[in-house]
């Protein structure tokens, strides 16, 4: 959910930082123009940030001063790897329910005889026939379990805890233009990860079995045979809203404040990861859980994360249906047996970089009447409360970033027009 920017903070640089832009202007160096050591200095100054707030950040106070005794909230990591437990029980119940109904109405259809054998077979047919169904059905339950779940363990103001604001509107137009780069990274992630895991298994047969479980595969059986709004919603919308509330929502709001930003965000993605259970998925979707964490953190919007998830996996349904319709076209992007040009691979990595600076560099920040950053007493995303004069800041990062963002994607969408499996 996007909004128009809030306008810039008339914050001046640090004069140390303007003494280093002088040097580096009057630098007669023929390999490195002045734009770029400022934006190398750019890289290195929001290295710096990052590591001073996941160092000492959770343990500021809610006028940001230094306290130690404001207990940070819960899930701690025992309560969380119960909450990814739960995500299992959850889809779980959602399965049961969906045989369950299946079994009424073949029943009540009279499809099925009463011979025991006879009921298995077809219910194993009708899941067969219905998977879309059947994966809408476990799906809306997981969503309805997760948000009653999360809204009774978040108690008091569990939308301000989440933070609903709205972002700004060139985040929007940010986030959107990273769902490519951001697809054949984690594409090549898994493709990699899926030629180890197979050596592997190969050596263990019983392992084979994970093989049952990938993901994209069984999405594009459903991609043949169902229309693009439905693979949306089952695939896209019910993930985005259900996963984000346990993982960005729940699990990593205990971690981060507990923890820091960076294990917190860390420890978040993996279980994140090992939900999606085949260990190739695991590995390609632990960055991309690491990224919209990150986002969650600098925009202090709850509906950031949950736009990257859902563009992602549109994108990826997208690719699935044109894949069955024109096979050719969709291969280059779709394909994750084929690999990537590491040209291709380094442009969107370098621009995933410089985003990741932009973001943090026009993070959201609550500033109080005295000008301090405002924190519950710990890392968080949530907002404050109503009674609590606050001015919500977003600053302007430098020209700088902007150009080379601006770059590196017309460097990355030159790349892949030249060097994708399409044009080889």
């Amino acid at each position: 959910m996007a909004a128009p920017e809030n306008p810039p903070s008339d914050d001046t640089e640090p004069e140390a930082f303007q003494a280093e832009n002088a040097q580096t202007d009057a630098s007669d160096s023929p390999i490195f123009s002045p734009q770029t050591d400022e934006l190398a200095l750019e890289v290195d100054q929001f290295l710096h940030d990052a590591l001073e707030t996941a160092q000492r950040e959770d343990t500021r106070s809610p006028t940001g001063l230094n306290s130690g005794n404001v207990l940070p909230p819960g899930p701690g990591l025992l309560e969380s790897v119960a909450w990814m437990f739960g995500v299992f029980g959850a889809h779980f119940l959602g399965i049961m329910l969906f045989l369950v109904c299946a079994v009424i109405y073949l029943i009540a259809t009279n499809s099925v005889g009463q011979d025991p054998d006879t009921v298995r077979k077809g219910i194993t047919s009708f899941v067969e026939t219905h998977p879309l169904e059947a994966a809408g059905v476990e799906q809306a339950v997981f969503v309805l379990i997760g948000l009653v779940a999360v809204g009774l363990r978040l108690g008091k103001r569990p939308l301000e805890k989440l933070n609903l604001q709205p972002f700004a509107l060139t985040t929007g137009m940010l986030l959107f233009i990273c769902v490519l780069p951001l697809a054949l990274l984690s594409g090549e992630f898994y493709r990699i990860a899926f030629e180890g895991w197979s050596l592997f298994a190969d050596q263990i047969p019983i392992l084979q079995r994970f093989n049952e479980m990938q993901t994209m595969e069984i999405v594009k059986d459903m991609a043949e045979n169902n229309s693009l709004w439905s693979l949306v919603l089952v695939i896209a919308v019910f993930p985005a809203i259900g996963e984000e509330l346990i993982f960005r929502g729940m699990i990593g709001r205990g971690l981060i404040a507990r923890w820091g930003l960076v294990p917190g965000i860390v420890i978040t993605s993996i279980m994140f990861g090992i939900v999606h259970t085949h260990p190739a998925h695991i590995i390609a979707v632990i960055p991309l859980g690491m990224f919209m964490h990150y986002v969650y953190y600098v925009t202090r919007s709850f509906w950031a994360p949950i736009l990257v998830h859902f563009m992602n996996n549109a994108f990826a349904v997208t690719m699935a249906k044109m894949a069955t319709q024109l096979p050719e076209s969709a291969a280059s992007l779709g394909d994750e047996t084929q690999p990537v040009h590491p040209l291709i691979l380094v442009s969107a990595a370098l621009f995933m970089v410089v985003v990741c600076v932009q973001l943090w560099k026009t993070r959201v920040k609550y500033v109080t009447s005295q000008g301090e950053e405002w924190t519950p007493g710990y890392t968080s995303t949530e907002r404050p409360p109503a009674n609590v004069p606050v001015t919500m800041q977003r600053e302007k990062a430098p020209a700088v970033i902007y150009a080379a963002v601006a770059l590196l994607f017309l460097i990355f969408m030159v790349a892949l027009g030249a060097f994708s499996p399409g044009q080889a």
